[in-house]
């Protein structure tokens, strides 16, 4: 427990990669489209929180090989580093999620800040009550960081020729499944399912998703060298 505790003190010490960039990102983000509401006299709905759930896919990509060399010199094990990274990635989406679940509900109460901006309150993804929005965001943002660290665990074991590999197998596994989705005309029957589910329930997708990546870095991890 003491080497995951010591993992998380690793990670925590580079703020700025955890804490001072994503809202800096975000923050920046949000001043402009406050500037275009000011000009704009209507609603706006912006996209621009995607940006931190862009921020947790990067995030999950750059940590192996920022912290990963320096944990195991340490002689931190291979699996405390994995429960350690993925433990903070735990704790700083649930901290991110309620401070966008805060920011969400000033913007309501202020009427889109004074000028009808919709930048953290957004239909769909915060439909639902206050369980349900935070599960909704914290899982979203999990999933984005653990997608991230499988993306960087692949490098770590098999560098640049086995991240391609990977890509490429993705590429064509989707291509199928967009190919047979178009010929047995199942389009239109997924629209109407994404149409009628809510974003929580969709959430709940995620879960396994989420869980194979999480179990493809941790067998990546133990092989990998420094």
């Amino acid at each position: 427990m003491n080497r995951i505790a010591n993992v998380i003190k690793l990670l925590n010490r580079d703020k700025h990669t955890w804490m001072t960039v994503p809202a800096g990102i975000l923050g920046s983000s949000f001043i402009v489209n406050v500037i275009i509401g000011f000009g704009s006299g209507i609603a706006i709905y912006t996209g621009g929180l995607s940006s931190i759930f862009i921020y947790m896919l990067v995030l999950g990509i750059i940590v192996l090989p920022q912290t990963f060399p320096f944990a195991i010199s340490f002689s931190i094990r291979r699996t405390d580093y994995f429960i350690g990274t993925v433990l903070n990635a735990i704790l700083s989406s649930a901290l991110v999620t309620l401070i966008l679940m805060i920011l969400a509900a000033i913007e309501d109460a202020t009427n889109g800040w004074g000028v009808q901006l919709h930048f953290f309150n957004l239909p769909f993804l915060t439909d639902g009550n206050l369980a349900q929005e935070f599960l909704t965001e914290f899982i979203l943002l999990l999933t984005m960081f653990l997608l991230g660290f499988a993306i960087g665990s692949v490098f770590r074991k098999f560098r640049a020729i086995g991240l391609f590999v990977t890509s490429l197998a993705a590429m064509i596994v989707t291509t199928l499944l967009v190919v047979l989705a178009t010929l047995n005309n199942w389009w239109e029957p997924i629209w109407n399912w994404l149409q009628e589910i809510t974003a929580f329930e969709l959430s709940l997708w995620l879960l396994p998703i989420a869980l194979c990546f999480a179990i493809l870095s941790f067998l990546l991890i133990r092989r990998s060298t420094v």
